[in-house]
């Protein structure tokens, strides 16, 4: 609150300073300048409480947003009374409706809902940016449950500038992640993880809060899971799902159990998703959340239909449809539905009742929005093609399968692998263009600035002000431009959670250091031996601190040498040995894993072991070679028992 405080006087001081410029004349100057400051001084002392009270009600209201997120009920049973009470200002009434609004979603009372959020947008005050970016956040999460995504994304954007104006840093962060799960829905995914990426740098370098984290978690979850790394996408719902629990945040905690869930299922690690969605339907019973009493069954009858056992699979399916048009609007959560439906009657060899769910799901893609209807129509046009074989009647059959070949093929451009690509590609190379953008604008200012002056007769002194101030903030603009540069090449080449070298750095370093130079070297890949029950056993923390502690290690061990390492992905390292060849690598690699093994690098007292592959570079050797022939050993070195390099 305080930096708050601070920036909005600077921002104050500096515009009156400057703008008094302009209406001074050099014999007045010096009384003029008293009134100014002492004016200044006055506006102050006046308003200083104001402005505190303002950003203590904030912190306030985020108080009561994580009393509500843990026992739902009970805060909207407070919050339905407060309606009536005339003594608290609009703009407490807008936060109450708007959490309302937001808890009467959760148990899927859409109606209801939507009529909180209208109420709520009609009591905002015009002066509170903060209270119009909290509605503005939570409506676009109701606009995704519409199909009106446009609508959404609009929305969370205008969230984010009003957040802006606030400098409420948090709060546009957790924007941001909603945004990058809307433009999910889009199919926008190149820009989906390159924000979501984005923010989780900026909440683990500021260290937000666990709400914000959770958000940015699941948001990621949401991303892998939709782009089938599923081991990715699990690995982040659970630590959404953790965060959750360890918060008693029941309101955000029921969606991410059901990304987890679906993550589960799509991973076909069937046994997991289904005790998982017992989980959700227990939960959400004893919350009395309607909404997850359809989601836990309809995606519970997907993990019976992939088991084949049909008659479970049309007993869930039915019990889901009794909640649908009550709790669920948007169409492609019925779609699914319907189309599942489809599903078992096919698998039952029953291709009339599986039509007639197909042209159920028909008549809400004729209004479903592109791009989001080419993965559904997809989906109905295969699942309609296979009921009209069963019926013989192939003509019809043709066509739709046709008609799926096609959406296929404009599909293509999306594949998985370029979507990956070019996330991270544009994501490192739109940088230096929005600099650039940046000190363009300072400019066009600074020239308008002097066009004004020269146009009221001042221009001699004008050139005096305007040129001390040009030189400071050039010193100023141009020491900051460097700062942020080399703090992007930083966060560019370090992974955030060990601060330590990431894969691009590394691979950057062999080819232009080493293979260019034509250089003598030899490369270790290290794997922390059984990490994934390190995570499981306890948690993720530990398993974040197993890879903090072994990053330590690598630094000490290598410290004074040559030699580089970086964090290669998940629980591998790697290690590059300028000049060391394959028998000082594999003497050096066992001397750090014999010390790691000596060492406690967490909270808990667990003794951590690495396997490692070694490889020698020969003369004209590629990068890819190399790297492949250290993994191969590694992978001998893991399937021989663990605990040992092999070369």
């Amino acid at each position: 609150m305080n930096k708050t405080v601070l920036i909005r006087y600077a921002s104050i001081n500096l515009n009156w300073r400057y703008n008094s410029q302009l209406f001074i004349n050099n014999s007045k100057k010096k009384a003029v300048m008293r009134i100014i400051h002492f004016s200044f001084f006055c506006v102050c002392v006046v308003f200083t409480p104001f402005l505190f009270a303002m950003g203590s009600q904030h912190i306030d209201f985020l108080s009561v947003e994580k009393t509500a997120m843990a026992h739902p009920n009970e805060a909207i049973k407070r919050l339905i009374l407060s309606q009536d009470d005339k003594s608290l200002p609009d703009t407490q009434h807008a936060y109450n409706n708007t959490l309302l609004a937001r808890l009467y979603l959760f148990q899927g009372d859409i109606d209801l809902s939507k009529d909180t959020f209208e109420l709520a947008y009609q009591q905002l005050p015009k002066t509170d940016n903060w209270i119009h970016g909290y509605w503005l956040l939570y409506r676009s999460i109701f606009s995704l449950e519409q199909g009106q995504l446009p609508q959404g994304l609009r929305q969370i954007k205008l969230s984010q500038e009003a957040f802006a104006k606030e400098n409420d840093y948090e709060m546009i962060v957790r924007a941001i992640s909603i945004e990058g799960v809307l433009l999910l829905w889009q199919e926008e995914y190149p820009k989906s993880i390159e924000i979501i990426e984005n923010a989780y740098i900026e909440a683990k370098t500021a260290k937000m809060s666990t709400t914000t984290m959770l958000y940015i978690y699941d948001s990621l979850a949401a991303y892998y899971s939709t782009m089938s790394l599923f081991e990715q996408g699990i690995q982040y719902a659970e630590i959404a799902a953790e965060l959750a629990t360890n918060n008693g945040d029941i309101v955000n905690g029921l969606p991410i159990l059901y990304t987890l869930c679906i993550t589960y299922s799509r991973a076909e690690q069937l046994d997991l998703a289904s005790a998982c969605y017992e989980k959700m339907i227990t939960l959400s019973a004893s919350v009395k959340a309607p909404r997850y009493l359809f989601w836990a069954p309809a995606g519970k009858a997907r993990v019976a239909l992939k088991q084949k056992d049909y008659t479970q699979a049309l007993q869930l399916l039915y019990l889901a449809k009794n909640y649908v048009y009550k709790v669920i609007i948007n169409p492609a959560h019925i779609i699914a539905l319907n189309n599942n439906f489809a599903r078992v009657f096919l698998a039952l060899e029953q291709p009339e009742q599986a039509l007639e769910y197909l042209h159920e799901s028909d008549k809400l893609l004729a209004n479903y929005e592109r791009p989001l209807n080419n993965r559904y129509m997809r989906q109905t046009l295969a699942l309609k093609a296979q009921s009209y074989e069963q019926l013989e009647r192939f003509e019809e059959s043709s066509k739709s399968l046709w008609f799926y070949i096609k959406l296929s093929d404009e599909a293509k451009e999306t594949t998985q692998q370029k979507l990956e690509q070019e996330a991270r590609s544009k994501f490192e190379s739109t940088q230096q263009e929005i600099k650039l953008q940046l000190a363009e604008e300072k400019l066009k200012n600074q020239q308008i600035a002097l066009d004004k002056l020269a146009k009221e007769g001042q221009l001699n002194t004008a050139y005096l002000v305007i040129g001390l101030l040009v030189i400071v903030s050039m010193s100023i603009f141009g020491f900051n431009q460097h700062r942020a540069y080399v703090k992007s090449q930083q966060r560019a080449n370090t992974d955030p959670l060990t601060g330590a070298c990431n894969r691009r750095y590394i691979l950057d370093f062999i080819v232009q250091q080493l293979i260019d130079k034509e250089r003598f070297f030899s490369v270790a890949i290290l794997d922390i031996d059984h990490f994934k029950q390190v995570n499981d056993n306890h948690g993720h923390d530990i398993g974040d601190q197993a890879l903090i502690g072994f990053t330590t290690l690598l630094q000490t061990q290598l410290e004074n040498t040559a030699c580089k390492f970086a964090r290669f992905g998940g629980e591998e390292f790697i290690v590059v040995m300028p000049d060391f060849d394959l028998e000082a690598a594999h003497e050096f690699i066992a001397n750090l894993c014999t010390c790691l093994k000596s060492l406690n690098l967490t909270d808990k007292n667990i003794t951590l072991t690495s396997s490692a592959g070694v490889a020698q570079r020969q003369s004209g050797m590629a990068l890819n070679t190399l790297l492949k022939v250290a993994d191969t050993n590694l992978y001998k070195a893991k399937n021989t028992g663990r605990d040992k390099v092999c070369s």
